[in-house]
């Protein structure tokens, strides 16, 4: 029986995971980055993300993130990189929030991993923090902060070392297939034949398959960076997630000189594409951001000392979509991953690369596949910020 053809369509968070997973199998595989991986324009940009096993939507997440976690570590020892900083994150919420209430059901099932704090607790563990009279927190102890970049470099980089082909600064024009194979045509006009494809282009993932559009917002996330005032510091300040329906995070720089923060999606600017989006941001752009720091960080200067811009696309459900394309079933669609898939990403990146070797999907995955996902209105999608 002849090897397995495949092609891996955007090698970013999920992608470069997949790449690496099936560069391991007995196959053939083919990547196409739209730029270099690890490049400033899509989701993972700004310098790190968090790691929680704190589940704040779905219970059924957190096997996935026992795996990631796994994942995580071997990418490490294969690559001789350090992925993570491990020293703990805070999730913080009103206690009556049904985020913070899936928060604490987290808790309880992983009572060693995680200490839940009350109001007057947080308060006086966490004084830079301004906690709301209705707020709790929950540090998670094995919680942390993962390097983008570096991941994604690493987990290409061991791809192409085992034998993969990785096509930078490719663009792919369009996805068909016929007669059980899929055909891959770049902007040059040459065509490559595989066995199956998996797609993992973030947010240019409704041009590259209009049929789906409606099924991707495509969003511009904002990352600031806030520097403490001057005689405060950056102590006491340990990475954190805040619940709706007041949903922000925060990271301490790997320099340990400011705090990165951003907002979630209702603060995120609807664009009609990530290739014309823009790189520039205005004083109204920023305004959400400042008075987050003005109400939550008094020892932060409330504007920011840097700032960068990058695209995520998110389904209506704000759950990601890993799913085959409705039309094509040799075509697996990775995207609508929200901006918070990066800490769930090897394990997502492995699911992808055993469906397109034909493997029984792990338990931990199958809820995925039997989701029904719902279009987005226009006026949700595009209209709406």
């Amino acid at each position: 029986m002849s090897r397995l053809r495949i092609a891996v369509i955007g090698t970013g968070t999920m992608g470069s995971q997949a790449l690496w997973q099936l560069s391991q199998q007995d196959c053939d595989v083919v990547g196409y980055e739209l730029y270099q991986p690890g490049h400033a324009r899509g989701a993972a940009a700004g310098e790190n993300r968090v790691f929680n096993f704190i589940e704040l939507e779905d219970l059924r997440v957190l096997p996935m993130t026992d795996r990631a976690d796994q994942l995580y570590r071997r990418l490490e020892e294969d690559s001789g990189v350090e992925l993570r900083d491990l020293q703990g994150v805070l999730a913080i919420g009103e206690e009556s929030a049904e985020p913070t209430q899936i928060a604490l059901e987290t808790a309880r099932k992983y009572p060693d991993r995680f200490q839940v704090l009350s109001n007057a607790e947080t308060r006086a563990k966490y004084p830079k923090f301004n906690i709301h009279d209705n707020e709790i927190a929950i540090f998670d102890k094995e919680g942390g902060i993962i390097f983008p970049d570096r991941t994604i470099q690493a987990a290409s980089a061991l791809a192409v070392e085992n034998g993969a082909i990785l096509h930078t600064e490719a663009r792919v024009a369009s996805i068909e297939q016929r007669d059980g194979k899929v055909y891959v045509t770049n902007t040059d006009q040459e065509v490559e034949t595989f066995d199956r494809v998996v797609v993992a282009a973030g947010a240019w993932t409704g041009q590259l398959l209009p049929s789906m559009d409606k099924y991707f917002a495509m969003r511009r996330l904002i990352s600031t960076w806030f520097r403490p005032k001057f005689r405060e510091t950056m102590e006491g300040l340990p990475a954190y997630v805040r619940t709706e329906p007041n949903y922000s995070y925060g990271l301490p720089s790997p320099d340990g000189t400011a705090l990165k923060v951003g907002l979630g999606f209702k603060n995120h600017l609807a664009i009609a594409s990530p290739d014309s989006s823009e790189y520039t941001l205005s004083d109204a752009d920023l305004l959400p951001l400042r008075n987050l720091v003005r109400d939550l960080f008094p020892s932060l200067g409330d504007y920011p000392s840097r700032f960068t811009v990058c695209h995520e696309s998110y389904t209506k459900s704000r759950i990601e979509w890993v799913q085959p394309h409705p039309e094509m079933s040799n075509v697996l669609v990775m995207a609508g991953f929200s901006g918070k898939g990066f800490k769930n990403s090897p394990a997502l990146g492995e699911i992808g690369a055993r469906w397109a070797l034909g493997l029984p999907t792990e338990p931990h995955a199958e809820f995925l596949f039997e989701l029904d996902h719902l279009p987005f209105e226009e006026t949700e999608a595009v209209a709406q910020g």
